[in-house]
């Protein structure tokens, strides 16, 4: 029996109104859509996405999984697993830039535990955290 891969589709835009765009993960292939290209990701990879709405923006870290993803965003389709999501446009630089950095420095963020994401998140919604104490808490993962 052939084994059938599933894809997570992801919306990226860049027009005037809204830009949507994957800033972490591997893209198996993009298709044609109405509103701007489709990414397809696999099952189980672990994607950043960045919106851009007017003067608002938003990041998301996340991991597709089609058999329990419960959490829907905009733009995503089916639900996925949701790890961080930024709120503000200094939290959402914070991560972007966090995320660059693992990217350069071939961080593999894919094989980390989902509760190092979550402590990621808890700590860009506190006050006073740093991109210093969030890379500590990577190495720790990484340990």
């Amino acid at each position: 029996m052939k084994k059938t891969i599933r894809h997570t589709a992801i919306q990226l835009r860049d027009d005037n109104r809204l830009r949507c765009s994957i800033v972490y993960g591997k893209v198996a292939r993009f298709i044609p859509g109405m509103m701007g290209k489709i990414a397809l990701v696999d099952d189980g990879c672990l994607i950043g996405y960045h919106i851009v709405n007017g003067n608002r923006e938003r990041a998301f870290l996340f991991r597709t999984d089609m058999s329990g993803g419960i959490q829907k965003i905009s733009g995503i389709y089916p639900k996925v697993m949701l790890l961080v999501a930024t709120r503000s446009r200094f939290r959402t630089t914070t991560l972007l830039s966090l995320l660059q950095e693992f990217n350069e420095e071939r961080i593999p963020l894919d094989a980390f535990p989902d509760h190092c994401f979550h402590l990621m998140n808890a700590m860009l919604e506190g006050r006073g955290c740093t991109e210093h104490t969030i890379r500590k808490l990577i190495q720790e993962c990484q340990d």
